[in-house]
């Protein structure tokens, strides 16, 4: 290399020499070999698969970035790494991910150092996930803190519910949907809390959002995502994420649509069910449980007074019956006795007739006396047992007055008029209410009844869908 040389003999080289010196180095050092490497993607140019993408890789820890670097991907080797990964690959190859991917090192005199990714290691990354869900278990098991939500027990119809998620998703929308359009209209107030479910900012969201449901003091939390491979949940298997639960006051529900194992997050809740729509339905059967005891409640409460009437009417109409049949013994038994009398006194002859007449008008006399004191007393005691009788069957007949008004009270307020009053309408058809679409024709004509009047109408259209399940 011929370059001008400075006074005191210091040799000086041109940039280029420079570059390709350590290019050459370079090459030496590495041998074209390719090495493993971990980074973060801050930035991707384009569509990998589609051309040449560039991407910009850094390093950072405790909030400072400590490297910095060039990935490019070639087209060919783009489509061989989108045909690996999958389904995974919208998730992995994104602004914010961590990848493990395998890279050759090479240093351009015009472009300096770049990392040229033949392929991502998708093994690595799914193996790291794997070891920080089992720490997370293990912290949790030393912790103690397991099953502390599993003991808080569900209200019987949690009417209020916090639902965390991620505003527009399928999940999200599916779990509303179902609790909502329940065909009984069960009454349910769902606040929502926002939190995104996947991504680096996604862990921390979901422990504020939970911390935020809990705040509001609902009677059930209900935590839902909708389906995705293992790298799309790994927020769910965060430390943080499941302390947050541990450590609610409220119980939490789960529904994250997923692969057969289970997130962390689904270990610790109250409850874990499949799907955001399987939540949804876990919700809504308590209420259909609850009204399914209460009819059986009010049933047994009729048949229970109507048998008391029953019982106390037969007893009413016995009561009478030895009423009657003791007076007309009484007064049979005493005509019996004067026709005794009469003979005797006919076969003596009129010897004793005077005597007789004699012990006979004072027969009559006491007769006359007893019967009139009997009949005075047996009217005295039947008068008293009818006013008893009067009083008591009054005072039983009010109190189950009273307990059927409060049925007939109760009836009333769950009963369809009350429901119209409250801004719900029905749909009839010929007088007959409708639950569901299936079964109504292109313009058939209906009613809809509000509680101030009723509409006639024609369908248009009438399409039956049926929920995800």
């Amino acid at each position: 290399m011929n370059s001008p040389q400075t006074s005191n003999e210091s040799k000086v080289y041109s940039l280029s020499q420079v570059a390709r010196s350590i290019r050459i180095a370079l090459e030496r050092a590495t041998a074209n070999k390719s090495w493993l490497v971990r980074a973060e993607i801050v930035s991707i140019s384009g569509e990998i698969g589609e051309r040449t993408v560039y991407l910009d890789l850094v390093e950072e820890s405790e909030g400072r970035q400590n490297a910095k670097m060039r990935g490019i991907i070639w087209a060919a080797n783009g489509k061989r790494i989108l045909a690996d990964l999958g389904h995974e690959a919208d998730q992995i190859l994104q602004a914010g991910s961590e990848v493990v991917f395998s890279a050759r090192i090479q240093f351009h005199e015009r472009y300096g150092v770049a990392l040229h990714i033949d392929k991502i290691e998708l093994r690595f990354m799914l193996g790291e996930l794997e070891r920080r869900k089992q720490a997370t278990i293990e912290r949790l098991k030393k912790e103690g803190v397991l099953d502390l939500n599993r003991r808080i027990p569900v209200p019987l119809l949690p009417q209020k519910v916090a639902l965390v998620g991620s505003h527009g998703t399928s999940g999200f929308r599916d779990f509303i949907t179902k609790s909502l359009g329940h065909e009984r209209g069960y009454r349910i107030q769902i606040e929502a809390f926002q939190s995104s479910v996947q991504g680096l900012t996604a862990a921390e969201e979901l422990v504020r959002a939970i911390d935020q449901a809990n705040a509001s003091r609902p009677d059930l939390i209900v935590l839902v995502r909708g389906g995705g491979g293992k790298l799309d949940l790994d927020a769910f298997n965060d430390l943080e994420v499941c302390m947050a639960i541990t450590r609610s006051s409220i119980p939490v529900w789960t529904g994250i649509g997923h692969e057969s194992d289970l997130v962390v997050a689904d270990l610790v809740a109250n409850q874990a069910w499949k799907t955001p729509t399987d939540v949804a339905v876990g919700l809504t059967d308590c209420f259909e449980r609850a009204e399914f005891q209460l009819d059986e409640t009010l049933n047994q409460l009729n048949s229970g007074v109507t048998r008391w009437i029953r019982e106390r009417s037969q007893e009413l109409s016995a009561h009478s019956k030895v009423i009657r049949w003791s007076g007309k013994h009484i007064i049979s038994q005493r005509q019996t006795e004067l026709s005794a009398i009469a003979n005797q006194l006919r076969h003596q002859g009129p010897s004793i007739l005077g005597r007789k007449q004699n012990e006979l008008r004072e027969w009559q006399r006491r007769l006359v006396q007893s019967s009139q004191f009997n009949l005075e007393h047996a009217s005295r005691e039947l008068i008293h047992l009818q006013h008893r009788m009067t009083r008591s069957s009054h005072q039983q007949l009010a109190a189950h007055r009273t307990v059927l008004g409060h049925f007939q009270r109760t009836l009333r307020a769950l009963g369809p008029e009350r429901t119209l009053q409250r801004g719900f309408m029905l749909l009839e058809r010929k007088g007959k209410v409708l639950t569901r679409i299936e079964g109504i024709l292109k313009g058939e004509p209906l009613q809809i009844r509000a509680h101030d009047g009723r509409l006639n109408v024609t369908v248009d259209d009438a399409t039956s869908s049926t929920p995800d399940t």
